[in-house]
């Protein structure tokens, strides 16, 4: 499911077993939002897929939305063994996103939840 900027609430998509975000612009505390509302027993992988560079890095609260997002996965991984994916495009400035993903992610990376897939640009 591509979800776009406002918050979803998901609690009715008992079926639900992917999830993949565009993270894109400041979307980090809206991605953690939308993911509280998930009830769903069979979801089984969530996809962060970044769009753009990372402005926001030089944020003081983009460094907070992240931790929540990063604490709040790792839930997900200790109560369903969930699997986070995190996409990068190469040629779109993204290879920093490789390179960074473990002060981005600092205790899903710690643990090895990580999975890093290199996309196409488009």
């Amino acid at each position: 499911m591509d979800v776009g900027a406002s918050t979803i609430d998901l609690s009715k998509a008992t079926k639900l077993k992917y999830l993949k975000f565009l993270w894109g612009g400041s979307t980090v505390r809206w991605i953690t939002t939308t993911l509280q509302t998930v009830k769903s027993k069979n979801l089984q992988r969530i996809s962060l897929c970044r769009d753009g560079v990372l402005p926001e890095m030089i944020r003081e609260e983009f460094h907070q939305e992240l931790k929540d997002l990063d604490h709040l996965l790792v839930q997900f991984w200790i109560t369903h063994s969930i699997r986070l994916q995190v996409t990068y495009v190469v040629g779109k400035g993204m290879e920093d996103l490789r390179d960074c993903v473990s002060s981005l992610l600092p205790e899903l990376t710690r643990r090895g939840l990580v999975d890093l897939v290199k996309g196409l640009a488009s």
